[in-house]
């Protein structure tokens, strides 16, 4: 199941399928300098006091072999050095290092621990208690999480409201949405008459895939009276980074409030009411949020109508280019994806975009040299990771594996803040190139490395599973949903493998259920209640959940389930359409392919040895 969708940002409670999305959010390239290195090691050597403080031996060491390890790129001796370096010491400032380097290398668990620490020293440190909210959130843990906000919220020199506008791009930022959702549900009982909590819960809620629970929150925040007399402190600053006017605050929570409503299955007055602020006021602005909600409403026709309208402005082009690109990518219209790329790419503006999906293009029609060139023209952006990723597995499918090796070591040691993500996509090459052994190699080198990771554990489980040891990868989800028992992705990712292998299938009902209650409109969970509902044999409850998982994210595995369970109904045109067009945008999903090969070799039996 992949993990993101190509238009909303929202994240998917994902199978744990490990497949590098073709919209993986990534940060631009970058190569660390270790200067510091230098100068570090210099003044441990300049000279030698009488009669040296022995007490600041260790931390000197711990502090040496630390910088060192960061040169090599070494996250987790770093970290750890760091962390044992800090256990004992009172200097502000080194813990305030000490707590940077672990949360840069990906060790929340030191994170907390160095926090911890810090906060001991100096309780008064704001910054402080935030890094242990920020560790306590990657963990899962949604109380201490919460708590340490708290206290950020409540002695932030900021104020209260400007400090919400902080915590809820944190929050937006994190990529455990669903703890985030939890965090800000805990956040807004704390401040009940708060409308930057609200704001903020509102959106967090519409993150995490329960509109109806947004919706709520979001007439809560519009009808709080600081939300009509002043500016919103709480809300984020606007693109130009100043504080948003009222006017501006409010339209947000609008536009929030009609998005949700439309996810929620409500959609005609807010799109009625998005026309009329159009037609009323025909700015850019309103006829872009117009389109957007079209597209959540899923009335794709419409929205490009009124995107096409927008490339007629030559300020709003690009932006309409790149939307209409990927709808109709999304739709498997490569022919006119391709022409609106590469219009956009002579606009100048979202150039790494286009060359991205442009390679993309050009790998489904196996122009392999070209879909190269264009990957490495990718430079920067949301799609530069995955852009290297896509070119390393051309490259060891195609005879270059020492080429793709060296792009990939490159690749980790540039975005060391990717590597889980990375160390991930390596082992699915290598899975895809038959060689699962060096998979699950990489696999568990990587969670020594990233103890923490549960996008690694998740992967783990994936190839463990694919190779037949299905106990092997339903011990380490149980383990995951014991250490996460309110996290959605964890439960079904557990009742998932369980139903999908038709074991315990009460069980995995109960677990899928309760992911549900969490996350309605997640496009995995409902796939997952679907499918676990098939295998109790109830085919024909199932197919509303498919069909609203198909709908909002036309992922493969998704039309694996939904054709299976409509073949199995005895409708195999229907099963056969939703195939066919899965196919046109995800030709390289392994369970689709399984999954027609499977249903269609009893037909060509039939017609081998004419039993029909």
């Amino acid at each position: 199941m992949k993990i993101c969708s190509y238009i909303k940002a929202e994240c998917a409670a994902s199978k744990y399928s490990f497949s590098y999305s073709t919209a993986v959010v990534s940060i631009p390239i970058f190569a660390r300098s270790f200067a510091v290195l230098g100068i570090i090691a210099c003044s441990a050597c300049v000279s030698v006091a009488p009669k040296p403080d022995t007490s600041e031996v260790p931390k000197l060491f711990y502090t040496l072999t630390a910088e060192i390890a960061l040169s090599r790129h070494e996250a987790r001796v770093a970290a750890l050095q760091y962390a044992a370096a800090a256990e004992t010491n009172s200097d502000v400032g080194f813990l305030r290092r000490a707590t940077e380097v672990t949360a840069e290398c990906l060790q929340p668990s030191l994170t907390a621990g160095v926090a911890a620490r810090w906060i001991h020293v100096d309780p008064s440190a704001v910054d402080a208690h935030r890094a242990a909210a920020r560790a306590a959130l990657e963990l899962h843990k949604i109380e201490q999480s919460a708590a340490q906000y708290r206290v950020v919220l409540n002695t932030s020199p900021r104020g209260t409201d400007a400090e919400f506008a902080v915590v809820e791009t944190e929050l937006a930022t994190a990529d455990n949405i669903f703890g985030a959702r939890q965090v800000a549900d805990r956040l807004a009982e704390s401040f009940p008459a708060s409308e930057p909590a609200l704001r903020m819960q509102a959106f967090a809620a519409l993150r995490a895939d329960d509109p109806a629970a947004a919706v709520r929150t979001f007439q809560a925040a519009l009808a709080s009276p600081s939300a009509a007399l002043a500016p919103s402190g709480g809300a984020p600053a606007t693109r130009g980074g100043a504080p948003p006017t009222v006017e501006e605050a409010r339209s947000e929570l609008t536009q929030g409030l009609w998005r949700a409503r439309i996810l929620a299955g409500d959609a005609a007055e807010p799109l009625a009411l998005a026309k009329a602020l159009m037609d009323r006021d025909d700015t850019a602005e309103n006829r872009l949020n117009y389109a957007l909600l079209l597209l959540a409403a899923q009335q794709n026709s419409a929205a490009r109508a009124q995107l096409a309208e927008l490339t007629l402005d030559p300020e709003s082009k690009p932006v309409a280019l790149r939307l209409l690109g990927l709808i109709e990518f999304q739709e498997g219209k490569m022919a006119d994806a391709g022409a609106r790329f590469a219009e956009l790419a002579t606009t100048g503006k979202f150039l790494d975009d286009a060359l991205y999906y442009l390679g993309l293009i050009a790998e489904r029609h196996e122009d392999l040299e070209r879909a190269l060139r264009l990957y490495a023209q990718v430079q920067s952006g949301d799609n530069a990771v995955a852009a290297l990723v896509r070119a390393a597995a051309i490259l060891r499918a195609h005879g270059a594996a020492p080429a793709a090796e060296e792009l990939l070591d490159q690749l980790v040691d540039e975005e060391p803040q990717r590597a889980p993500e990375i160390l991930v996509a390596r082992a699915r090459i290598y899975s895809d190139a038959s060689d699962v052994p060096q998979a699950i190699a990489v696999l568990e080198q990587a969670e020594l490395e990233y103890p923490d990771s549960m996008e690694l554990r998740y992967a783990l489980a994936s190839t463990s599973e694919s190779q037949g040891q299905v106990a092997a990868a339903l011990h380490v989800l149980k383990e995951v949903a014991a250490l996460r028992p309110a996290d959605p992705a964890a439960l079904n990712a557990y009742g998932y493998t369980l139903a999908d292998n038709n074991r315990q299938l009460r069980v995995a009902r109960k677990l899928i259920e309760q992911a549900y209650a969490a996350a309605p409109k997640n496009a995995a969970i409902l796939d997952s209640l679907g499918w676990v509902l098939f295998r109790q044999g109830h085919g024909e409850e199932a197919l509303p959940y498919l069909n609203a998982a198909y709908a909002d994210e036309r992922d493969g595995d998704i039309a694996a389930h939904l054709g299976e369970v409509l073949w199995r109904l005895g409708r195999r045109t229907d099963a056969e359409r939703i195939w066919s067009e899965a196919s046109r945008t995800d030709s390289d999903n392994h369970l689709l392919k399984a999954t027609q090969l499977r249903l269609h070799a009893p037909i060509k039996r039939c017609i081998d040895y004419s039993c029909y």
